[in-house]
């Protein structure tokens, strides 16, 4: 299979590409900056530098990278949403429509794209059903609510295979930007560099969501036969507060200096917990990373990383 994905150097697009590699298939890796240094040589990987926003160039990109999937992960994140909600609109939007008219255009045969829990409301049920009700107090959020309504049009109108995936605290090795790297990813990284962690908002709750199994479900989507029952699926990982992933990060590592804080007032505006019983029973999805595991992997992967340099 050809895929190609767009959002290809941020910190999930980084991980997925060698995930689609070891299984084979032929990535084409697409972003707005020039081909970076990691990407460059690797075969079976092929760099093509486009901007989703300019219409006119993604039917090209789509017709040169001969893709017959693509993973949708390029957008603005919250924090930029927010800042300039034109833009948002723009990158989000403007640039998910632009890319499925040129699926349609290629016959590419799916789409997979990145969602997130933003599209909820507030006051919902936990754990928050897949078809909980969507009143997004976000720009962020209703951007990409706007394009899973997109996602279901083309679906029905277009026969476009598409589907979405609402990703929780994704954490990993890498992962900087976004509000919840400072609550999980930048802790583990001062764990495994033996830094001092200061916990100063540790009663945080949220579904923590290791990268490797945000790329297990987009590439169960990806290589998936035929449609899904439904277009979007909640994928979560496990419910816990801050100082209850740091709890076990001292267990595994009783050498960790963890100091907790409550010195920050704590606004997330979302729920914590999200139901993805569909996705397990419609198709085959289970995490493969307790947060035991992931903390383990995140700081031995750091370290090990810190020893190559």
């Amino acid at each position: 299979m050809r895929v190609l994905v767009t959002g290809a150097t941020g910190f999930i697009g980084s991980y997925l590409i060698g995930g689609l590699l070891d299984r084979g298939h032929h990535v084409v890796a697409t972003d707005i900056v020039p081909t970076p240094e990691a990407l460059k040589g690797i075969d079976r990987l092929t760099y093509m530098r486009a901007d989703l926003t300019q219409a006119e160039g993604v039917e090209g990109l789509l017709d040169e990278s001969r893709a017959n999937c693509v993973i949708h992960l390029a957008a603005l994140l919250a924090e930029f949403c927010e800042a300039v909600p034109a833009r948002g609109y723009r990158v989000n939007v403007m640039g998910t429509l632009s890319l499925l008219d040129a699926c349609v255009a290629g016959e590419v045969d799916r789409l997979v794209m990145a969602s997130t829990p933003a599209v909820f409301g507030r006051g919902l049920d936990e754990p928050v059903a897949d078809d909980a009700n969507k009143v997004p107090e976000t720009v962020y959020g209703q951007t990409k609510l706007a394009c899973e309504h997109i996602l279901d049009w083309y679906r029905h109108k277009k026969a476009l295979r598409v589907s979405a995936v609402h990703f929780p605290w994704v954490y990993g090795p890498g992962r900087v930007n976004g509000l919840t790297a400072e609550y999980s990813s930048k802790l583990l990284d001062a764990i495994a560099l033996g830094r001092e962690v200061i916990v100063e908002t540790p009663d945080a709750v949220g579904d923590w969501l290791y990268v490797k199994d945000a790329v297990k479900a987009l590439v169960l989507l990806a290589e998936r036969k035929g449609d899904t029952p439904q277009v979007t699926y909640n994928t979560m990982g496990e419910v816990h507060s801050v100082a209850g992933a740091m709890a076990i990060a001292q267990e595994v590592y009783p050498e960790a200096r963890i100091t907790i804080r409550r010195n920050k007032a704590f606004h997330y505006p979302y729920a914590a917990s999200f139901d993805d019983s569909r996705a397990r029973a419609e198709i085959g999805w289970s995490p493969d990373y307790p947060v035991r595991r992931g903390i383990k992997d995140h700081v031995e992967t750091i370290r090990k990383r810190r020893e190559a340099a």
